[in-house]
């Protein structure tokens, strides 16, 4: 999938609006705020799906960084639903694997601003 950002407000009390966009030009918006951002140790946010039903479903995630040796970067993500059914629906609607997908960008894109 390709992703828009259509806002990102890189701040406490920010908000930001992304929309990845599939090869059938099918769209799937999220959006949240920016609650704390202590660089470079941790970030919370909220984080809503705009592809459901009703509203609300609204997850609290929490990321956090840790340096490691060799100027790599374990980053440990929790997210925190209002209920059981939200995380599961969540993990059936295939996150992990756009999570992961994800994830292997960052580390790619980053990779190559290393040996720039």
């Amino acid at each position: 999938m390709k992703m828009r950002i259509d806002k990102h407000e890189a701040h406490a009390g920010g908000s930001y609006r992304y929309v990845h966009i599939d090869p059938a030009g099918n769209e799937y918006g999220f959006h949240g705020v920016s609650h704390e951002m202590l660089v470079p140790e941790r970030l919370i946010r909220t984080f809503e799906f705009e592809g459901l039903p009703e509203t609300g479903h609204v997850v609290l995630e929490t990321a956090r960084f840790e340096a490691l040796p060799n100027d790599r970067t374990r980053v440990v993500i929790q997210s925190v639903f209002q209920s059981v059914a939200d995380r599961d629906g969540m993990v059936q609607s295939g996150m992990e694997y756009g999570v992961k997908e994800s994830h292997q960008m960052l580390d790619e894109f980053l990779a190559k601003q290393l040996v720039n």
